[in-house]
Formats: C-alpha cells, sequence, structure tokens
C-alpha cells in the first residue's frame, strides 16, 4: 500500500514520540535497575539422603533467604512446599508431595527477579500399595508380620479367599491352593474368611481371633488345614478385638461384653483377667518401659488407658493415657509404639459423612497430630513393623488394600528439624 503524506507524518510523530519517551525516562526497561534482594543459594538439604514427599519437615540451609515466610516460595519438582519456619540462613519446609529422583529444588523471594541456581534433591513415596499386592487384593483380616520380615493376611485375589504370604521381595505365596487328587474344585478348609485379629506368635505360628467368639485360633500357615482351637476364655460374654505379646510369656487378650483385660499364659494357656470396665477394641505393649495400654469406650468416651505390668505379670489400677474423642473422631481399631515411644492408632473403617485423620500419632510428651496428613488412604483398621522402618496397614473403604507406610527412620525423635 502507497503511504500518504498524512501517513508518513504519523509514523514519524509516533516514532519521535518513543525515542523522546526512552530519552526523557519513562520506558519499562531501566538499565540500572538493581533487585532488592540478592539471589537466594541452597547449600545443602537435611536428610541429605533424600526425605519424604509431603511429610513432617526437611531442614534447607544457605544464604540469601528471608524471615518473613510470607515472602518466601519453595517450589520441589513442580510442587510448593509448606514453610514452617524461615531465617536469612536456614528454612525448615515440608516437602511438595510429588516423590521422584533428583527433583529441582526452587527458592524465591518476593522483591527478586531469581530463583536459586539448580539444586536437585530425592523425595520418597511415602504410602502405597504393598509390593507384590495390587490395588484390588482386598484384605479381609489384619496383617501380621513374622520375625523374617514376612507378611500374612486374609486377602481376596481374583475372586479367591485365601491366607496369603508376602516376602519383602513381593513374592506371594498363598496357603490351600492344591486342586484335589480327582480334579476337583478348590476346597475351601478355613473356618472364617474374616478375622478381627492376626499376629504371628512363637515358632511362625498364627494366632487370631473372630470378634463373635471367646475362641483363639491358631494356624500352621502352608498346611492347608482348617484353623486349630489355641484357647478359650471362661468368659462365654467375651467377643475379642485385639491381641498382643508382651516379652514375658504372655498374650493379652481385650474385647466388649466382658469388662475385664484377660492374659493368656503361652506355655499353658492358663487365663487370668484383670477387672476394667470398658468396650475394648485395641491392646498395644511398650516393651520399653513393660507397659500395656488399651483403647475403647470407657465411660461412654473414647479413649487409651496405661497400665504398669509388674515382675510377676500383673498389672495394677490404669490411668488415662489420652481422651482420643476430645481431638479426633472414628474408633481406636489399632495401636502400635514406635521405639522413640510414639503411639500411632488408626481410626478404622471409613464412614460415611465422618471426616477423621486415618492414623493419629500421640508422642510421650501428649502432643498429637494426624500421621502424614494428606498422604495416606482413608480407612486404616490395621498397622503392624516390619523390623525396618516399614509398617504395613490395612485399609478398609472406597480403596481397600494392604499398604507400605515409610517411617523413614521411626527412632527419631519427633518432626525432623525440631
Amino acid at each position: 500500500m502507497k503511504l500518504t503524506f498524512v501517513h508518513t507524518f504519523i509514523f514519524v510523530l509516533a516514532l519521535s514520540v518513543i525515542s523522546g519517551s526512552c530519552d526523557d525516562g519513562f520506558s519499562v526497561y531501566d538499565p540500572n535497575y538493581e533487585p532488592s534482594q540478592p539471589q537466594p543459594v541452597i547449600n545443602n538439604i537435611t536428610p541429605v539422603d533424600g526425605y519424604l514427599a509431603g511429610v513432617d519437615s526437611v531442614i534447607i540451609t544457605g544464604q540469601n533467604f528471608a524471615a518473613d515466610i510470607d515472602s518466601l516460595i519453595v517450589n520441589f519438582g513442580g510442587s510448593p512446599g509448606i514453610i514452617h519456619s524461615a531465617t536469612n540462613t536456614e528454612l525448615i519446609v515440608r516437602p511438595g508431595t510429588i516423590w521422584g529422583e533428583n527433583l529441582e529444588v526452587r527458592v524465591a523471594i518476593r522483591g527478586h527477579d531469581f530463583f536459586n541456581d539448580s539444586y536437585q534433591y530425592t523425595l520418597f513415596q511415602p504410602f502405597g500399595v504393598y509390593p507384590g499386592l495390587l490395588a484390588e487384593d482386598e484384605p479381609s483380616a489384619p496383617v501380621a508380620v513374622d520375625d523374617q520380615n514376612n507378611i500374612y493376611s486374609i486377602i481376596t485375589s481374583n475372586s479367591v479367599t485365601r491366607y496369603r504370604r508376602i516376602a519383602p521381595d513381593g513374592t506371594i505365596t498363598t496357603d490351600d491352593t492344591q486342586s484335589p487328587a480327582d480334579g476337583g474344585p478348590i476346597p475351601n478348609t478355613m473356618r472364617f474368611t474374616s478375622y478381627s485379629s492376626l499376629i504371628a506368635g512363637p515358632g511362625g505360628q498364627l494366632l487370631m481371633a473372630q470378634q463373635s467368639l471367646q475362641a483363639i485360633f491358631q494356624k500352621t500357615f502352608g498346611d492347608g488345614l482348617r484353623e486349630g482351637i489355641w484357647a478359650v476364655s471362661s468368659t462365654s460374654s467375651l467377643d475379642i478385638r485385639d491381641m498382643v505379646f508382651d516379652d514375658n510369656g504372655y498374650l493379652w487378650v481385650v474385647g466388649i461384653n466382658s469388662d475385664d483385660i484377660h492374659r493368656f499364659d503361652v506355655a499353658s494357656k492358663a487365663e487370668t483377667k484383670f477387672p476394667f470396665e470398658g468396650q475394648l477394641s485395641s491392646v498395644a505393649y511398650n516393651n520399653t518401659n513393660s507397659e500395656l495400654f488399651v483403647g475403647g469406650v470407657v465411660d461412654s468416651a473414647t479413649t487409651i488407658w496405661k497400665f504398669s505390668i509388674d515382675g510377676s505379670g500383673n498389672i495394677g489400677t490404669g490411668e488415662l493415657y489420652f481422651d482420643f474423642e476430645e481431638h479426633y473422631s472414628g474408633s481406636i481399631s489399632s495401636m502400635i509404639f514406635a521405639s522413640n515411644g510414639e503411639l500411632l492408632i488408626t481410626t478404622g473403617p471409613e464412614e460415611s459423612g465422618v471426616e477423621k485423620p486415618s492414623i493419629v500419632r500421640i508422642f510421650p510428651s501428649g502432643r498429637h497430630e494426624e500421621l502424614y496428613e494428606g498422604m495416606i488412604k482413608a480407612g486404616a483398621y490395621s498397622i503392624t513393623w516390619r523390623d525396618d522402618n516399614l509398617a504395613v496397614v490395612a485399609v478398609q473403604g472406597t480403596e481397600t488394600s494392604i499398604n507400605f507406610l515409610d517411617m523413614y527412620d521411626r527412632t527419631r525423635s519427633g518432626i525432623f528439624g525440631f
């Protein structure tokens, strides 16, 4: 298109205005601009070998941070962290929820145009389906673990419900799966297809209880035989909910409709009963102080009680340890101690319309909190340890499954960095 005189005039005038604006200092570009904050620098992140995604805290040390938490952003591989405290040289941050190796960690400060230079850090998956199992493999009993870190439960897989053992490498062995000699259907010699309690006893023997009965059953995995009776309580109304071994050769048993805490001698099967009124759903043993803990509904409130065990294996008057109902919804379905004295509590299967944490942690100081908030499936009802940093958790609800729980280091005291 041919430019007229008017077009040419307008173009020259516009160019003059732009040039004049630069000369007069009205440009958005300032060659003398300097950021109000120096560039942040990450020198180190502790623990140095990586930590858990979305869990507790890591410590970031470096330079040119800020003491004002609201002016800081910390990002792990694209997922924001939650800053708990900050100084110019140290940040305590809950990592982002993405896990993986060598994630880029970025620190930004308001008033600065750039993140820190590249710094990589590894975050591990804190909770997931147990190795060897599929998400659709559904447990119908709590999980037991033996001294070889094999786990046991009754699991429905491909519509077949059987006792199954999962080795640490994920290898699955199924009890009672051999076809009969005549080629007929696989027999089901299981007494029940679900139990309220399942633990590994002496010699690898499995002990289990069905919550509507007063009997304790036993089974040797792999024998293909129906469970036998290990012991029967003399309290006919007892509905057993949970059991635990102590270090003195006793099995402690709790349940409902009994108003007793029951103790069985492992060698003789003799039963001793200690009066305690309550509808008890869980029992745990703390071997550090030789103490017994029971949880359930006592005096119309969901609470946890502590008993000292004397040299003769007897318990006296208990004391209230934690008022669960005052702080949380749900039930006390299982309890287990970490070696630092921390008590972990599962709150039972999912309940429609009930908001509750899946697992609660109670510290020896009395401080308590939801464990791994937002990182654990809802409906945890069973928890047990392997002998390393892993716990095994059974979940019942929309995602019924058996899962691993990485505690990173269960001997540590509280949140890392505090």
